[in-house]
């Protein structure tokens, strides 16, 4: 075994009395958790709520902000920005949360998110808005990422899946009212309006969670110096600079410049050799502590569940931005009815997801849920090509339906399949990484549909014989404009163009399938790990069990202690030297596992293991 590395507990190890677990006083009784759970779950679902508003909210106030504060060609950052600086840090939040614990990065976050909403709320130039929008996503980055770590940090993995779930829930209801909320604050108060109104409940959410979250944190025997010696910066600014390029590329290929302008191929080129000098260094001794541990990918499980977490995610903007493509350009419905029709979608994507998590945790199995998800996924994918000008409302409904249902019921067991196989002490960077892969997915998710339809529609609109429809319809135009207003405009060939479109709509529903598909190859090759849910901890019940003094020594599924240490040799045993190697570097333990292991057992594991 390595040597013992110099860990020093906040409070000196010995028997486990109330004041040597968590701060955080959870009353688990037979009926439920305690009112103090249920505080910090609300004020993290607000914060969530929040930050997922903030990503859509501006779709549809973009038009008053550009006129107001002159934006012009800057006016796209407005929204990229936002999703860059949240994409491109998460990892690193990972390593801060092991470094320096949850409760002050969560507080910090949400500080900085409401900072950058004010600076949004108050911007007098386009510079000052994209500054703010950054900000923005400096915070959202740490939100996204903490609340879910959180959960994980306070949940057995078993239940984990039931509350993501339901936190899932807040998260795509800030998605889908964004747009609607953007287009009432726009028309009845100020485009400010869209961020001031996360001053209050930002500010709200900062008083809760400073009182009430009190998670103890495992503070290692270190200055600050040497905490600050451990960031992956080199890893942090290769990470950015592949990010910006892919963003760039992506944003200004086919519409800008031709996708075959060496611009795009030279930005598209930087960002491949960045994601590969990324995993090189990042497994290079060179980096004693990366920010994505490539052990993470490295048994078939965990690595499915990054794969299947990409994929689903690319889906599901794939679907919610081009659903309303087909309803305004083929059914030629308006933007507000279209923002109707594709509520149930929404709302079905929330109410599965709550009832996908659900099931996980009562039968504390996740590989079913997710092949029977993404089959559906991938069928009703097929459906969609069928969809043009006659479909019924019944047959674009009930097809809408079967996919948001496919894709709710996988989400909530993502994370628990992800972490079913590793360590408690990759617990952070499981969950950064996570959250990463979610924030590169959604701009896949966006970009690439664009990219195909664009290429699709400027393939076939030589053949309306029309050089002002041409023009109107050309490089992208034809995506970024597409309404009953346009294509009205052209009665004398307004079939065409509807064919036009129908046809370049299944182009990109084809494409789709071939990506649900990988997806549910991906999950083929899970390992259903029901025994691993079951040794999990019961660590609400462990952390106010006031009586016994010596810990619980049972786990949840009535497995001992030395059950659950076995498998921690188990797992070391096939990953040998993945404490120490150049993929891990020295990390040390998640501060769940000092909250669920008996003192006896964790200083043996201390003098053994770290």
């Amino acid at each position: 075994m390595p040597a013992v590395s110099s860990i020093a507990h906040e409070k000196a190890p010995g028997p486990v009395s109330s004041s040597n677990r968590a701060e955080i006083s959870i009353e688990t009784k037979a009926s439920g958790r305690g009112w103090r759970f249920w505080a910090i779950f609300a004020s993290l679902a607000l914060t969530a709520f929040l930050s997922s508003l903030e990503g859509s909210v501006v779709a549809t106030a973009l038009p008053a902000i550009s006129r107001a504060i002159n934006a012009q060609a800057d006016y796209v950052w407005i929204v990229n920005v936002y999703f860059l600086t949240s994409a491109a840090v998460q990892p690193l939040y990972g390593q801060l949360a092991d470094l320096w614990g949850r409760r002050w990065l969560t507080i910090g976050a949400v500080a900085l998110f409401t900072l950058g909403s004010g600076i949004c709320g108050g911007s007098s130039t386009s510079n000052m808005l994209i500054s703010g929008r950054a900000v923005q996503g400096l915070g959202a980055a740490g939100i996204n990422m903490l609340v879910e770590l959180i959960l994980v940090d306070l949940l057995p993995l078993r239940d984990r899946g039931k509350f993501l779930g339901l936190m899932f829930v807040f998260i795509v209801l800030g998605s889908v009212t964004g747009p609607f909320i953007g287009g009432i604050l726009v028309e009845r108060v100020s485009w400010r309006w869209c961020f001031y109104l996360n001053l209050p409940f930002g500010g709200g959410s900062l008083i809760l969670l400073y009182l009430l979250l009190r998670i103890e944190h495992e503070k290692l025997d270190e200055s600050t110096m040497d905490k600050i010696k451990k960031i992956d910066f080199i890893g942090l600014l290769i990470l950015c600079g592949s990010i910006s390029s892919l963003l760039f590329a992506l944003t200004y290929g086919g519409t800008r410049y031709e996708w075959s302008h060496p611009t795009i191929v030279v930005t598209l080129i930087m960002a491949l050799l960045g994601v590969v000098l990324l995993i090189g260094f990042e497994a290079s001794p060179l980096c004693p502590q990366p920010m994505i541990p490539l052990v993470l990918f490295a048994n078939r499980t965990s690595a499915a569940g990054f794969i299947a977490t990409f994929i689903q995610t690319i889906i599901s903007y794939w679907v919610l931005y081009f659903i309303p493509v087909y309803f305004q350009s083929t059914l030629l419905v308006s933007p507000s009815r279209s923002g109707l029709q594709i509520l149930p979608f929404s709302f079905l994507y929330c109410f599965s997801a709550a009832i996908g998590g659900g099931i996980v945790s009562k039968l504390g199995r996740f590989k079913h849920v997710q092949i029977f998800g993404f089959a559906l996924i991938t069928i009703s994918l097929g459906t969609f090509t069928i969809w043009d000008r006659n479909t019924s409302t019944a047959v674009w409904m009930v097809t809408q339906l079967l996919c948001a249902f496919g894709m709710g019921v996988v989400t909530p067991s993502l994370l628990t399949t992800i972490q079913s196989e590793l360590p408690p002490a990759l617990n952070a960077a499981s969950t950064a990484t996570f959250a990463f892969v979610r924030s590169v997915g959604t701009i896949f998710g966006v970009s690439i549909p664009a990219a195909i339809f664009n290429n699709r529609f400027d393939t076939l609109l030589p053949g309306l014989h029309d050089d002002v429809a041409q023009s109107r319809l050309s490089r992208g135009q034809a995506y970024e404009q597409a309404s009953p207003t346009l294509v009205d405009s052209f009665p004398m060939i307004r079939d065409a163009i509807i064919t036009l479109y129908e046809l370049s709509l299944r182009r990109v529903w084809q494409v789709a399938i071939i990506f649900a598909g990988v997806g549910f190859l991906a999950v083929l090759f899970e390992r259903d790990l029901h025994s691993n849910l079951d040794e999990e901890v019961d660590q609400a019940a462990l952390l106010n069990d006031d009586d016994n003094e010596t810990g619980a020594q049972e786990t949840k599924g009535g497995k001992s202690w030395a059950d659950v240490e076995r498998r921690w040799i188990m797992w070391e045993q096939e990953m040998p030297g993945w404490r120490n190697s150049g993929f891990m570097g020295r990390i040390h333990l998640d501060p769940s596992y000092r909250l669920n292991t008996p003192p006896d057992m964790r200083k043996a594991y201390f003098r053994n293991s770290c």
